[in-house]
């Protein structure tokens, strides 16, 4: 997947106006909670068919920590 669809899809996933970058800090956006934590669980599930459990989850800062954690061989152009 382009990491730019990627930035789009979870952007309409999280139910966020601003645009996002992979140095999105996700802790600071608007809509972030607790239900967040778990769209953004089932949105890797879903299209990248990989887990992330809470330990990696606590670890993430940013949009980018989260490309890490599902793997750049996941992205056409990381």
């Amino acid at each position: 997947m382009k990491t730019s669809i990627f930035l789009e899809k979870l952007q309409e996933e999280l139910g966020e106006s601003q645009t996002l970058s992979l140095d999105t800090k996700l802790k600071e956006l608007e809509n972030y909670d607790s239900i967040s934590f778990l769209s953004i669980i089932a949105f890797v599930d879903e299209n990248f068919n990989k887990q992330i459990d809470s330990e990696q989850f606590k670890d993430m800062g940013t949009i980018s920590d989260l490309v890490n954690i599902i793997g750049s061989e996941n992205f056409e152009d990381a």
